[in-house]
């Protein structure tokens, strides 16, 4: 229960997230400089908590020991791991941005939510998670309402999301976005489960603090270096160190940190909060429900955006809404207890989920098939 719980924090987190970087980014700040800036800060922020937890409880970062089946030390194992998850992670970025450039929005977006779905089965077949038919029920009702905000894209018939695949090529993206964060995910659970997983609460923390750490400070280099080569290398009009040097200098590197730095500052604390919550909770939690979960942040953007942005004309958000939070309460409700025992049982599941599609589709019906303007959705 408690990774079900800290998911969902994480999801509360996650829409607060992208609420301080939309302010940020509604004052013209650079998209790039900005994730530069959030990293770092989640870097300051963790290595704050790691000082403080080393002096008053002795703490220390913590690794499972991954290398010994490869011949390396443990830190080692730890660099190349990291390395490769800023690799698959930055790529994914950079396709997803890619997919935006070249598609519509409503063509794009919707394929995110296949992440949880290629998450079930991979989590079953190389990480030996149990998987009930409640939580498969559970997911299936948040990628539906991951959908449903994107329903354009079904407006021209139920086949049209597969037709999309073969004309669009940010749809083709899109995909690959969502099997490369599967494989961050994957790799994710497999570094803090590896070597039989932590026992205590302390110890879960610690190793989600220490892997944390590692993901921002590779995610920050590659934010960095791909400032660099946008806004610095790619501005120069002859290769030399000097002519680099000095483009790169040129970047205005704090501007965006001075032009809204409340805001900013607490994107990047949000952020370090989100990565946690996520670790510790795929340490008690199968990795599909925790990153299920973590997509339900909708349900929390449509309010804040609502309340904090004015915005209108959020009919299918909230339909939307609706079917993931019911998602997530079967998540909740089919939980075990200590004697094997859950609230709901599949039957039941597939019950609220009856209801809850059939209340959706009365809802669409209702809206007249007016749609509203997708968000972009974090990965």
């Amino acid at each position: 229960m408690l990774g079900l719980i800290l998911s969902t924090f994480d999801a509360v987190a996650m829409a607060f997230t992208d609420a301080a970087r939309k302010k940020v980014l509604d004052k013209g700040a650079d998209a790039e400089l900005v994730s530069v800036w959030c990293k770092i800060i989640s870097c300051i922020l963790f290595g704050i908590v790691i000082v403080l937890l080393a002096i008053f409880w002795k703490a220390e970062p913590r690794m499972p020991n991954i290398g010994a089946s490869f011949g390396v030390s443990s830190f080692t194992a730890f660099m190349i791991y990291i390395t490769i998850n800023a690799v698959i992670e930055g790529t994914a970025i950079l396709l997803n941005l890619r997919a935006l450039q070249v598609s519509p929005m409503s063509y794009c977006i919707p394929f995110m939510a296949l992440t949880p779905v290629f998450l079930l089965p991979a989590g079953v077949i190389f990480l030996n998670e149990s998987v009930t038919g409640g939580m498969m029920v559970g997911v299936a009702l948040v990628v539906i309402g991951s959908l449903v905000i994107n329903r354009q894209l079904f407006a021209k018939g139920p086949l049209e999301p597969f037709r999309a695949i073969i004309r669009e090529p940010g749809s083709r993206y899109m995909v690959i976005v969502a099997a490369l964060l599967t494989v961050s995910n994957l790799l994710a659970k497999w570094f803090l489960v590896s070597d039989g997983g932590a026992v205590t609460f302390a110890d879960k923390l610690q190793l989600a603090l220490t892997l944390a750490v590692g993901k921002c400070v590779m995610l920050a280099v590659f934010f960095t270096a791909l400032v660099i080569i946008n806004q610095g290398v790619r501005k120069v009009r002859s290769i030399s160190p000097v002519a680099i040097s000095r483009s790169v200098a040129a970047i205005p590197w704090t501007g965006v940190l001075r032009q809204s730095p409340s805001w900013l500052i607490l994107a990047g604390a949000l952020e370090a909060l989100v990565l946690v919550f996520m670790l510790v909770a795929m340490q008690f939690a199968v990795a599909a429900v925790v990153v299920s979960i973590k997509r339900s942040a909708v349900i929390w953007s449509v309010l804040l955006g609502w309340l904090m942005f004015r915005e209108r004309n959020i009919g299918d958000r909230l339909i939307a809404s609706a079917v993931m939070a019911a998602g997530v309460l079967v998540f909740f409700l089919n939980k075990a207890d200590a004697k094997g025992n859950a609230i709901v049982e599949t039957r039941g599941a597939l019950v609220i989920a009856a209801i809850t599609l059939f209340l959706m589709a009365v809802a669409l019906r209702f809206t007249g098939g007016k749609t509203d303007s997708p968000s972009n959705p974090s990965a």
